[in-house]
Formats: structure tokens, sequence, C-alpha cells
């Protein structure tokens, strides 16, 4: 990833998929909005999603943005960078408060969502992208990101799962 000066800056990736027995617009719909609090429970040191603030309208358009507060007292900004219903969403996160603030500058989410031919299944892939706040701690950020929170995503999406399916039953 470039930034705004054309410099490469460093980043962490990690993806996580599951296949979901609803359909691609039953999971869309569902996802997109859901309670943050209901599938960031915590994992390991990494705290829960205890609610959002300041939400601008329904979390259904690019521009529109929210406050994520989290269990050990910190937050972040996230916002919609883009919305293509009922296949793909993206978002950013930054401004974060907690300790993270000093490992990462911002974070880049990406979900798509793809119907499986001749099903009511539908493939979820979820993308997320930390950049590194400096060079040197690059490496952090991508241990926490590649065993931290990925398996952090993994369980925040098998809990997408369950609550999707459970609506679509």
């Amino acid at each position: 990833m470039k930034n705004n000066q054309g410099v490469v800056m460093r980043s962490a990736t990690a993806e996580v998929h599951i296949t979901i027995d609803a359909s691609q617009i039953e999971s869309f719909e569902r996802i997109v909005p859901i309670e943050l609090s209901s599938i960031f429970t915590g994992y390991g040191p990494l705290p829960r999603v205890v609610g959002t603030q300041d939400q601008t309208g329904n979390w259904d358009g690019a521009g529109q943005s929210r406050t994520v507060l989290l269990s050990d007292g910190s937050s972040a900004q996230e916002a919609l960078t883009d919305y293509q219903y009922p296949a793909y969403f993206a978002y950013t996160v930054n401004e974060f408060t907690g300790i993270l603030r000093f490992l990462a500058k911002e974070a880049h989410g990406q979900w798509w969502f793809e119907q499986l031919p001749g099903t009511r299944t539908t493939s979820i892939r979820w993308k997320y992208e930390f950049i590194s706040r400096k060079r040197w701690l690059e490496p952090v950020v991508c241990l926490i990101t590649q065993h931290l929170w990925k398996a952090y995503m993994g369980k925040a999406l098998r809990l997408s799962k369950a609550q999707v399916e459970a609506a679509a039953a």
C-alpha cells in the first residue's frame, strides 16, 4: 500500500473465510450493520467491543463513521469507505487510543459476499490489513496480526455466522 506521497507503507494482513447457510442478501444485510459487541467478545489479550457511539447514518453507505469503544477503555474511529450492496463493503479504522496507537497508523477491512451457484449458501471472505506506524514495528504488528488478530477474526466470523443462520432459519 502507498500513502499519498507515493511511499510504500508497511502492512500486515490477515484473511478468514466461511460459508453461511443463508442467501447473499440475508448474509450481507445482517453482517454489515451487526452489533459489534455481539461478535467481538474478546480474544486472549485483545479487548472486547463494548459498543459504538456517534454513528452517522445507518451503516449502509461510504462516508458513514462511528467510534468503536473497547473494554480496556480505548477506542478507534471506523469509517465505511466502500459499500456495494449486497456483495462488498470496506472500511478504515484509525485514531486508535489504546496500545495499538503506538503500533499501527490505521487498518483497512474488506468483506466479500458471494452466493454459491444453485444454493442458498454464501461464501464470505474478510481481509484485514494493519499499517505499521514505524518500519521497526513491522515484525510486532505482523506477529499480532497473523496470530492474535486472525484468530479473533475467525471467532468473530463464526459468531456472525451463528447469528445469520439463526435469523435465516
